[in-house]
Formats: structure tokens, C-alpha cells, sequence
């Protein structure tokens, strides 16, 4: 029983983190869009919503296989 209970755990950690980063990461790309330069950073971005992507659809498959019995 105390497997399963560790395993939870672990996930939910693992969740807290992938929101944590997405968070972090959306508003590190709101920073960049206000700056005078943003056409410059273009690059920059695409690259940063291509982590947060990946991030975000880890933690969709991790709740959705969390939800199932």
C-alpha cells in the first residue's frame, strides 16, 4: 500500500513542478513580448513555448492516466 501512496506522491510532485515551470516560463515570454525589441527575440520564443508545450502536455498525460482507475 505505501507503493502506491509514494507513486501518488511522486506524480503530485511532478505536477506541482510542470505547473510551477509553466507558469515561470509564460511569464519569462510576457516579459520578452514587452520589450521595444521583441521581433528580435523571436527566436527566443518560439524555442520557450516549445518547452512550454512539451511541459504542459506531460502534465495533461499525467493527469488524464491519474484520473483513470
Amino acid at each position: 500500500m505505501s507503493n502506491i501512496v509514494d507513486l501518488r506522491r511522486t506524480v503530485y510532485f511532478e505536477n506541482e513542478t510542470d505547473i510551477e515551470d509553466i507558469v515561470r516560463l509564460t511569464e519569462l515570454m510576457v516579459v520578452m513580448l514587452a520589450q521595444p525589441d521583441a521581433e528580435t527575440a523571436l527566436d527566443g520564443m518560439h524555442c520557450l513555448m516549445g518547452i512550454i508545450a512539451d511541459k504542459a502536455r506531460d502534465l495533461r498525460g499525467r493527469l488524464v492516466n491519474g484520473s483513470r482507475p
